[in-house]
């Protein structure tokens, strides 16, 4: 199994080239087109000039209003910049300070009740659709080049908009939710620094198993998305007409822009 194509960043994580996965009938996603990240508030000159290299020349930046303005990406020039927030807050709490959640968290079930009922509202929320339909119409309007987007940890707003995004591309699910599951090692130095900084705010196992449940993916996020999706609206084809107001047209060129023949038997089947 070939895990998806990271791009090593100083001051970055969870940055992933989305080319390489396989339809079907034949296609697979093309490379340096999509690339799925966490946040670039940090990044260096050399950072800046890695993506630059890599061919990234858009970043559509899902965060919310407060944390774009708090931590504002660091890009170089050349590169074009989109804001579309998925949210007017973080719905999965992954820039709170620790200490202001050691008091909300007191049940060992809270982060994952917290997590199962923001991914319904990703799907669900009216604000998450309308966000997920200027970033599609983005997609088919943009400038040549890569296409970064991204959001604080880049795991769960990024996650649900690149499941969307294979979804429309016809990969199948069981690749498209092992792309979602890499986020945990993608993240791995992020998610271990997290839980040690919750230990230095308290000792308390039910905070900590929260602050844990924040921090990582998991099946049963990923599964409750899919569910609302098949379930509440009929599947993806019918949740991007009637909820993101996504035409035949608009799949089909999404398809054109971002697939290509697939030349090489070694493409990522999962």
């Amino acid at each position: 199994m070939q895990l998806a194509q990271e791009i090593k960043l100083n001051n970055g994580f969870n940055c992933r080239d989305l080319g390489g996965y396989q339809t079907p009938n034949g296609l697979m996603t093309k490379h340096h087109r999509l690339i799925r990240s966490g946040y670039l508030s940090d990044l260096d000159s050399v950072d800046q000039k890695t993506l630059y290299d890599y061919g990234v020349r858009t970043v559509i930046d899902l965060r919310s209003p407060r944390e774009v303005t708090t931590y504002p990406d660091r890009l170089g020039s050349g590169i074009r910049y989109l804001q579309i927030s998925v949210s007017r807050k973080d719905l999965t709490e992954s820039t709170a300070n620790l200490r202001s959640l050691a008091d909300q968290l007191t049940d060992k079930q809270a982060g994952f009740q917290l997590m199962m009922h923001s991914y319904r509202q990703l799907i669900d929320g009216m604000e998450s659709q309308q966000a997920y339909h200027q970033f599609f119409k983005s997609l088919l309007n943009a400038t040549p080049g890569g296409i970064l987007f991204h959001c604080s940890s880049g795991k769960d707003r990024t996650g649900v908009l690149t499941a969307l995004t294979l979804m429309i591309l016809g990969i199948s699910d069981k690749a498209i939710k092992a792309d979602y599951l890499d986020s945990n090692w993608a993240s791995a130095i992020r998610i271990n620094n997290r839980l040690n900084g919750a230990k230095l705010v308290s000792d308390n196992l039910a905070y900590l198993q929260s602050i844990f449940d924040l921090s990582i993916v998991r099946d049963d996020y990923f599964d409750q998305m899919v569910a609302v999706i098949n379930d509440q609206y009929g599947g993806i084809k019918a949740y991007c007409r009637e909820q993101l107001r996504l035409n035949e047209d608009d799949l089909t060129k999404l398809k054109e822009l971002f697939l290509e023949e697939d030349a090489d038997e070694s493409v990522r089947q999962r």
